[in-house]
Formats: structure tokens, sequence, C-alpha cells
């Protein structure tokens, strides 16, 4: 069931913004990083991809529409036909379009991510309004909060075995979005998101490539 997980999930990224498929091993700029072994994994299975043949860029950025494809892949989640004119910005032709469509039916992307929001529901289906603004860099609370709720989806009518929230003990804590706070909590407890090795969570910085390597590795893992 895992190995379809993740071969269902190498066709979903390859799709993704001219990430060219390559032998892990090819990659030399993230020799001694220390997301090293888990791209390696991830690459060799076809999970994640690099930027070129050699450069896997771990500090580069994550879009928004990245993380919600990759993250909605490595937790099994169905994507959506897409509707026009009833999924916020999306015009239909991204590549992200049948992703973000998915993501909205089922309820995924918090409404704080999306400016002007709200929801029509007519006989013809759900009309979203609003700008999810698919190619802004994802910040660190939004990827903790996402890959919640794809988890705890995932886990279904399982979702009473989430372990219950705890306060959290980073030095930051109070630069995490009131609206985000719960999701970073559960997603912490539950083994997807880790802190910094200063004590800090830094919610409202941009999510590396490296950093959501290693979230949609604890994803499948789980």
């Amino acid at each position: 069931h895992m190995r379809l997980k993740k071969i269902a999930l190498a066709v979903i990224v390859s799709s993704m913004t001219l990430m060219s498929t390559v032998s892990a091993a090819d990659f030399t700029d993230i020799r001694g990083h220390w997301a090293e072994d888990i791209i390696n994994n991830l690459a060799d299975a076809g999970v994640v991809h690099g930027i070129s043949d050699t450069q896997f860029n771990p500090d580069g950025t994550v879009t928004r529409a990245e993380f919600l494809k990759m993250a909605m892949g490595a937790a099994g989640i169905d994507e959506a036909p897409y509707r026009s004119g009833k999924c916020l910005d999306v015009k239909g032709t991204e590549w992200y379009a049948p992703c973000v469509q998915g993501a909205l039916d089922k309820g995924l992307i918090p409404e704080d991510m999306i400016s002007g929001y709200s929801v029509e529901i007519t006989e013809n289906g759900a009309v979203y309004s609003g700008a999810f603004n698919a190619d802004t860099p994802i910040k660190r609370e939004e990827m903790a909060y996402i890959a919640q709720e794809m988890y705890q989806y995932s886990m279904g009518a399982e979702s009473t075995s989430l372990k219950k929230s705890v306060d959290l003990m980073f030095t930051d804590v109070r630069m995490i979005s009131i609206w985000a706070l719960d999701g970073v909590r559960q997603a912490y407890v539950n083994g997807i998101v880790s802190g910094m090795d200063d004590d800090t969570f830094r919610p409202q910085s941009t999510a590396t490539r490296a950093q959501s390597a290693t979230i949609i590795s604890n994803l499948l893992n789980k």
C-alpha cells in the first residue's frame, strides 16, 4: 500500500514546475545538508525531484500549490475536476487546478489562507470566491496546518487515535497566527513537523524545499 502511494506520488510530483527526474546521487548541493538522507530517499523513490540534473536547491522556497499537491499525494487524497469560475482565482490552465479544486471540495484549504473567501452552495455544486494565490511561497505555519489537515483527513474514522495537542514550548510561539495555532500543535505532537535547532518554530518564515521534503517524508511514514 505504501509503495503504491509512492508510485502515485511520483506521477503527481513529476508534473510540478520544471522538476527534472534525476538520481539522488547526482545532487551536488545537498551533501552535508541536514536533510540529505531524507531528500536522497525521496528522490530515489521518485517522490521529489531536483530543479536540474545536479541541483535540488534545498534552501529554496516552495509555493502553496506545490506543497498542497505533494501533501495530497502523500496522504492519498484525490484531486477533482476543475469547475470553471468556481475555484477561487484559479483559471483552469494551471497544472495545480484539479489539486486546488479537490482540496477546496474536501475543506482542506484553511479559509485564512484565502483572501476575500466566500462560498455559495448551488444546485451545480459549491462556488468558491476569493484568492488562494497559489504561486506564493508557503509559510512554515501554513505548511504545518495543511499537512495536519491532510493527515487527519486521510485517517478518516481513525482520527480519534490522533494524539491530543499540547502547549508548544517554542520561544516564538506567539508569532504563530491564531487560526493556525491548533493545527501547528497537532502537527507537532503527531510528529509531522518539528521546530528549529534554536527552539524556535519560525511560523512566518517561508518554508524551504528541504523542510517540505521532510514533512512529506513524515506523512508517507504515517
